[in-house]
């Protein structure tokens, strides 16, 4: 464990110092290990530290993993909160006065959660923790809803952030927030440079260069679908292998199709999902039961992302609700073709140039169509993957991310409102 260290009392300000310098900014986690919403917070911590000078800090309440060694390779000091607060019909009064002892030892100026859990316990507890203001940041479309205690937290919660107007909608919509109380920060992506380069990859995940290779980079949760997606790559083993000269059926006036029999060449096709394996046991199931055995690869958690996507021919992205998903974007920014399901949160990340490739959500005959047709036209697929590139360029950016917290942030701590 890497503790905060405190060694000097804060100082005035100096003329010049970027507005947050020397406030004590605390961003509070679910878990130290690393998803999407996590690598988006640390990136945030960073930010704020480096080019803020704000005094960061970044707590999670589960036991330290990836999300812990991105914070050491970003400089950010990480503190594990144990989760030790009892049960019953005391849990949350014990949870509220546990996390508010904890977090008024270190004077925060300003709390930053991020998911459900922490967003709860922060917004009941802030008031007696000494911070200034509590931001909750909205990072999906409502999952896990059902306590009682969030419709608390949401009412003594000051500020929300969302990295997606979906997100945003959900707030003012579904938990009643008052739209003034809501602003939109997308999130960045910064893709740094590969460990291994695609040749490499490509030998170690057993592909040819012929071979068709598809990534998913998610972790392996119930919502984001892979079921769907395994029964996609059924019909798409089938039809490059040749083993089915039907054409492939799709629902009338749903993107691209596949024009007249696709008649496959033998050409061999491999799925790769890269993620934490939450649910693994359904999934290998499944691909024993479909015989996808060769043609499917659980990576589990992957350090060098840039390093796979480098060696993947497409994109893919399952999943039935979303608000900003950083695979989508990641595979984007690694010049991808993207094929995922057409929900408000992907359709806000690819953009209306990219729409074509999006399917209904759980219709694997139509997410096969899209992956078929692009796996048989390389220049078509490398013309999305480049438009895909220059979104995420002028799109989702660290600079513009930082220009947003730049203008968001002091106002909240002088204001406890948005500018």
């Amino acid at each position: 464990m890497n503790p905060a260290e405190d060694p000097k009392p804060e100082t005035a300000m100096t003329a010049g110092a970027p507005p947050l310098a020397g406030k004590r900014v605390l961003v509070v986690l679910g878990c130290l290990d690393l998803g999407g919403a996590e690598r988006q917070a640390i990136q945030l911590a960073g930010c704020l530290l480096h080019d803020q000078q704000a005094r960061v800090q970044v707590w999670g309440f589960r036991p330290p993993g990836r999300a812990a060694d991105l914070c050491e390779r970003l400089g950010v000091p990480w503190r594990y909160v144990p989760e030790q607060w009892g049960r019953g019909l005391l849990r949350w009064p014990a949870m509220i006065g546990s996390f508010a002892r904890a977090v008024r030892r270190e004077r925060p100026d300003i709390l930053l959660p991020y998911t459900l859990f922490p967003n709860v316990i922060c917004g009941l507890s802030w008031r007696l923790t000494g911070a200034r203001v509590c931001i909750w940041n909205q990072r999906d479309v409502g999952l896990g809803l059902a306590s009682p205690a969030v419709p608390w937290a949401v009412r003594n919660t000051p500020l929300f952030l969302s990295n997606s107007s979906v997100g945003a909608e959900f707030l003012t919509e579904t938990l009643r927030v008052n739209a003034r109380r809501v602003r939109v920060v997308r999130n960045a992506v910064q893709l740094p440079p590969p460990r291994d380069g695609r040749s490499a990859w490509r030998a170690r995940l057993g592909a040819d260069p012929a071979c068709f290779v598809a990534c998913m980079v998610a972790n392996l949760q119930r919502h984001k679908d892979h079921a769907t997606l395994l029964k996609a790559w059924r019909i798409v083993c089938d039809r490059l292998s040749g083993s089915d000269k039907a054409p492939l059926a799709r629902e009338a006036g749903e993107g691209p199709g596949v024009r007249g029999p696709l008649i496959g060449c033998g050409r061999r096709a491999l799925l790769v999902l890269a993620g934490r394996l939450d649910v693994p046991d359904p999934l290998k199931q499944m691909v024993r039961d479909l015989h996808l055995e060769p043609a499917v690869r659980f990576l589990g958690e992957v350090d060098d992302v840039s390093g796979l996507l480098a060696a993947a021919d497409l994109g893919v992205f399952s999943s039935r609700s979303e608000g900003c998903p950083n695979g989508v974007l990641e595979s984007m920014a690694a010049g991808l073709a993207v094929v995922a399901t057409d929900c408000p949160g992907i359709r806000e990340a690819v953009g209306e140039a990219s729409l074509p490739w999006l399917a209904p959500a759980g219709s694997a005959e139509a997410v096969a169509d899209r992956m078929l047709v692009l796996a048989e036209d390389t220049a078509r697929r490398t013309r999305v993957g480049q438009a895909n590139a220059l979104r995420i360029q002028e799109e989702f950016t660290i600079e513009r991310m930082n220009a947003e917290i730049r203008r968001l942030l002091p106002a909240a701590l002088r204001d406890r409102r948005w500018p």
